[in-house]
């Protein structure tokens, strides 16, 4: 007879054995509150601003459903909800943790009235990231900048204003956003002139960093979040990059690519002879036509793209050659605009018609591709190498749609040319990418319709509250008009769009552009800025070595980046693009990885042979990631048979489910032995 204690003595042996195959979807609990205090710009009756003061209390409860809840009082003039869930979707990603998994609570309380809200949405993200990961903040730091989705903490305004503020609630450290360690105020000034009274607006730069100094705090700059944490949290953070260097990856994704793009050069040059050859047919037609001033001065535009067609044909074939195919690609996509600007130019003169027929026919061309992109998606899903190819495809339909309004806009004829030239090339471009589609897919596991329609509306969201914020302190300072008309241009089309995937590209294109003008606005100085995105984009890159496998846009918006270093702000717009892709990468990976949290990887895989005997150990490696730790737990199987054996596989699975009900069937023998005894 068993005695019932060694019975159940075995059976709770069993069961701690089995614990760890039966428990493996974990829960994850966390609740977690932060105070901070936020500075602010109030703007006084007479039209002034002064620096106020507000207390911003956080609290993140886990597991959860990624819920968002803001709360002001008294309410903003600015909407905080966008701002600030993308502060909670960039905490996430710092703790590398799902941003569905939690809930999310931020309250702003301040004795006045406040603008700027998105001005806060950096701090917001380093109180909610602080929680997650169960850090304590110095209170002696106060912070302004806004949150962008690749966590840089993006330029913002009033900081003279905000750091008289700080120091106000006893900061001894204030962070601002990365080259704005100088601010202009303006001050009016009157004047008596005679009988008159003249009132003037002075411009003033202040040196926040000397002015600091006076007031006993230290203006530090941050280009992202995660420099920022590693001051609050007293170093215990590190900012410090995560992860393998993906740059051999990445240099893999580059090769496999590079013979589509070598196919790509021989058809953009083939589409400039084919389009350059059909001007020329009709060029003494068209010019034959036009007398005087009007013919000198359309041949000199005819002479002049001519010249620029071989000059970017000649650069792309050094680039080509030096083994650079898409910033080559780039080359020729130019000269292909002033193909059919020669074209377009010529046939507008010989017909006056051509102009609204073919903006009727690249319109068509436009929504087809659209379409076709939209019909690819519902048919074959999505994973990461397709998204990015779809982003990139998009956005390009959707620039040669912008060419075509300004067309409509336009009222001179070579503008008009041009315009609709840099439409065709678009389109020409946006085909090209969307030929990928099928070489390049089934990379990494598939992205939930859920996760792109979350993504979509919160890169989409966070636009407008970026270009609400632009509009609040436009009267503060000038915005170049070039720069806020692009902006504004994506803007209005994103606004239009409904398709999760037009909103995701069009929304990437907008802050991209909103970045420049952030930028131009308050800061002004594009080398700082451009400074800051690359640092980001260092974190970033090895943060992404997580996931299986990297877009294959990566690599080649690096190759183009560093071809227009001579541009600065073409080149900022690159690497704010650049950035924000890469941190809609992570994310999406994080939430990917987290659907499997078990992970398993054969790491050793050690023979030996001895007397006719050949052993072979498999060592297999179980990651278990539950934030803010891993759990990693080693199993070693060791199989032995004949040397004659050839081949040697062990099911790992199916020991796992042999080991399982061999374990149950004995533990229900052992229980109806108790219930015998």
């Amino acid at each position: 007879m068993v005695s019932r204690g060694y019975v159940i003595f075995i059976v709770l042996i069993l069961a701690t054995a089995l614990l760890p195959a039966v428990t493996l979807a974990y829960s994850y609990s966390l609740d977690e509150s932060r105070r901070i205090v936020i500075v602010a710009v109030s703007q006084l009756s007479n039209g002034s601003y002064i620096g106020v003061s507000a207390d911003l209390y956080v609290r993140v409860t886990c597991p959860g459903s990624g819920h968002v809840y803001v709360e002001t009082l008294p309410l903003t003039q600015i909407d905080l909800q966008a701002s600030t869930r993308v502060a909670a979707l960039v905490a996430s990603s710092v703790a590398n943790t799902s941003f569905y998994a939690c809930d999310f609570y931020a309250s702003v309380k301040s004795d006045t009235p406040i603008i700027g809200g998105p001005s806060a949405s950096g701090v917001t993200a380093v109180a909610f990231a602080s929680a997650l990961l169960r850090l304590p903040l110095n209170e002696g730091v106060i912070m302004t900048g806004m949150i962008l989705p690749d966590g840089s903490i993006g330029p913002v305004g009033g900081l003279k204003y905000k750091l008289d503020a700080a120091a106000i609630r006893g900061a001894k450290i204030f962070l601002v956003p990365y080259g704005q360690t100088k601010d202009v105020v303006y001050r009016v000034v009157s004047q008596r002139i005679g009988p008159s009274i003249i009132t003037r607006v002075i411009p003033e730069t202040i040196d926040l960093v000397s002015y600091g100094a006076q007031l006993n705090v230290q203006v530090i700059p941050v280009a992202n979040v995660f420099e920022a944490i590693e001051i609050f949290t007293n170093g215990v953070y590190k900012a410090i990059p995560r992860g393998t260097n993906p740059s051999d990856r990445l240099s893999a994704i580059y090769s496999t690519l590079n013979e589509v793009l070598y196919d790509w050069i021989p058809n953009l040059t083939s589409e400039i002879m084919k389009v350059v050859n059909e001007s020329k047919t009709i060029e003494d037609r068209a010019l034959s036509s036009i007398r005087g001033y009007s013919g000198i001065y359309i041949r000199g535009i005819l002479q002049s793209i001519d010249s620029n067609i071989d000059n970017l044909q000649s650069r792309a074939e050094i680039l080509a050659r030096s083994g650079k195919p898409y910033a080559a690609s780039s080359l020729y996509f130019q000269a292909l605009v002033y193909a059919y600007q020669r074209l377009y130019l010529l046939k507008a003169i010989a017909d006056e018609t051509f102009i609204s027929n073919e903006i009727s026919t690249i319109n068509s061309s436009v929504y087809m591709v659209i379409d076709s992109v939209h019909k690819y998606h519902l048919k074959n899903g999505m994973d990461i190498a397709r998204l990015s190819i779809t982003i990139n495809t998009l956005d390009r339909a959707y620039e040669a749609l912008l060419y075509i309004n300004k067309t409509l806009e336009s009222r001179y004829i070579d503008t008009i040319s041009q315009y609709l030239a840099l439409a065709s090339a678009r389109i020409y471009t946006a085909k090209l990418w969307f030929t990928l589609l099928d070489k390049y897919q089934g990379f990494g596991s598939s992205v939930p319709r859920d996760d792109l329609d979350r993504m979509a509306l919160y890169i989409s969201t966070l636009s407008q509250n970026i270009y609400t914020y632009i509009v609040a302190f436009s009267s503060m300072a000038q915005l170049p008009e070039d720069v806020s008309l692009e902006a504004v241009y994506r803007y209005s089309l994103l606004l239009k769009v409904d398709n999760p995937l037009d909103k995701l590209a069009l929304g990437i294109s907008s802050i991209s552009y909103m970045h420049l003008a952030l930028v131009s606005l308050f800061l002004q100085d594009y080398n700082s800025a451009i400074e800051a995105v690359n640092k980001t984009i260092n974190t970033s890159l090895s943060l992404l070595s997580t996931l299986n496998m990297p877009p294959i846009d990566i690599p080649l918006h690096i190759e183009m980046i560093k071809a227009l270093e001579s541009y600065p702000q073409t080149q900022l717009i690159m690497l704010s693009r650049l950035s924000i892709v890469l941190s809609i990468y992570r994310v999406l990976g994080i939430e990917l990885s987290q659907l499997q949290p078990q992970s398993s990887e054969i790491s050793k895989e050690v023979e030996t042979q001895e007397k006719g005997t050949q052993t072979k150990t498999i060592t297999v490696t179980t990651t278990i990631t539950m934030p803010p730790e891993t759990i990693t737990v080693t199993t070693t199987i060791t199989a032995d048979t004949q040397t004659n054996t050839s081949n040697i596989h062990v099911n790992l699975s199916s020991l796992a489910l042999v080991a399982t009900i061999a374990a149950l069937f004995l533990i229900a023998i052992l229980l109806v032995m108790l219930k015998k005894s």
